[in-house]
């Protein structure tokens, strides 16, 4: 299991508006500081430098592009993130292997759960 990290600033990308808000009200209500929603790889990238983040949810489509270079520029910073995506783990870019993986629709229970592995946020 990874090294648990102290903070809880949690980076959303989604481009759903509705499920988006939806995760980050979640989120929010489970003790998580929400970062975002970003709906695109630029708005996440800008988040990430300007803000930064503990964790991230990263939805891999992302209207006409997928969210690759997050995941990338994450891992490159240290940062674990979750998967969310009603696509097969087969189908993935190779940025986002070894990452947990939620399968859309996503359970917020089991979302909050998970991220709670990551990070201590205070139940």
């Amino acid at each position: 299991m990874n090294e648990r990290r102290r903070g809880n600033r949690t980076l959303v990308v989604e481009d759903e508006p509705l499920l988006a808000m939806d995760v980050a009200d979640q989120l929010t209500d489970a003790g998580f500081e929400v970062v975002g929603p970003a709906t695109s790889v630029a708005n996440a990238l800008k988040l990430l430098d300007e803000v930064g983040c503990d964790i991230a949810v990263l939805d891999i489509h992302l209207g006409h592009e997928n969210s690759e270079p997050v995941a990338l520029a994450l891992k490159s910073r240290g940062n674990p993130f979750v998967v969310v995506s009603g696509n097969s783990q087969r189908q993935f870019p190779p940025g986002f292997k070894g990452a947990p993986f939620l399968s859309k629709p996503i359970s917020a229970a089991a979302l909050v759960s998970l991220l709670r592995t990551f990070v201590d946020v205070a139940e």
